[in-house]
């Protein structure tokens, strides 16, 4: 094991200090470098406490008991100060006006920025660039709470890559978005991960992310219960059924035609899969050519 890794988790365990109950039971995860690692699971299952200990707020801002140890490239977490912490992991929370201190979406990225005594002219430059990233350049002079759900939580995207963090953690980020809004959120994670950056999200429903995750972490009471392929979860029907992971509807559509037609072994993670089976089990695009001649 190489604890020079983005995120190495070892024999990790977390109860809060108001608490009689280990929330964190025994926590082994690595992250790979360029990784997009999903971590999901029930309520309750301790993934924003798994979030807080990999970006070190969990043990700087909470009191709580801690076994084991979470290394950030090499760093014991509870060890770096907050500042160093910032310059390695930035996160993202699932309420982004709860992260909101300032009353321009340019002051806000930079805000971050200003505490660390960024010289002006790369504060500037740092800003420009995650705007860029985010498409947000339009939205610097308006304030934050004027936007729609997707817009601000692309600002507190933004403002934690203005820190330029080596690693991205976003707690649930479309959990309280419309169906635009999430599209817009979704489409700047999948960018992230074009970029390279290493990206670790929470989220419960997976229908948008499953295509492009690279790996898949089912988390329940304190525990990791899987961790491995998108698509090896979830062709272990029974096992998913158990969990309660919502499965994609274009992975059910394959995980029944696995069951009634002969030939189908890959289920489908992605639109586009589900269209490419289809189209091979049936003549779909001579069926619609010769309804329109």
């Amino acid at each position: 094991m190489s604890y020079r890794k983005p995120i190495v988790v070892k024999s990790f365990s977390w109860r809060y200090a108001t608490s009689q109950d280990w929330v964190l039971h025994d926590i082994n995860l690595e992250v790979n470098e360029g990784e997009f690692v999903v971590i999901t699971g029930p309520t309750g299952a301790g993934k924003t406490t798994l979030c807080l200990s990999m970006c070190g707020l969990i043990p700087h801002h909470y009191n709580g008991i801690i076994r084991g140890n979470v290394y950030v490239f090499g760093n014991d977490t509870s060890k770096l100060s907050s500042s160093d912490l910032a310059s390695l992991v930035g996160i993202v929370f699932q309420d982004p006006e709860s992260q909101f201190l300032t009353m321009s979406v340019e002051d806000e990225i930079a805000f971050g920025l200003e505490n660390l005594a960024v010289p002006l002219d790369e504060m500037r430059e740092r800003v420009a660039e995650a705007a860029k990233l985010v498409k947000i350049e339009d939205l610097l002079d308006r304030a934050p709470y004027e936007l729609s759900g997707g817009q601000k939580q692309r600002v507190a995207i933004a403002a934690a890559l203005a820190m330029k963090p080596k690693v991205l953690i976003l707690d649930e980020p479309t959990g309280q978005l419309d169906p635009i809004g999430k599209e817009e959120v979704v489409a700047v994670l999948k960018k992230l991960k074009d970029e390279g950056i290493t990206v670790v999200v929470v989220e419960h429903i997976l229908e948008e992310l499953t295509p492009f995750a690279d790996r898949l972490v089912l988390m329940n009471d304190g525990r990791i219960l899987y961790d491995g392929d998108v698509r090896r979860f979830f062709e272990n029907e029974s096992f998913v059924k158990t969990t309660g992971v919502p499965v994609p509807q274009v992975t059910e559509l394959g995980l029944f035609l696995r069951k009634t037609v002969a030939g189908v072994n890959k289920i489908p993670i992605s639109v586009e899969e589900a269209e490419d089976l289809l189209e091979r089990l049936l003549p779909v695009r001579s069926v619609v050519g010769r309804s329109s001649s």
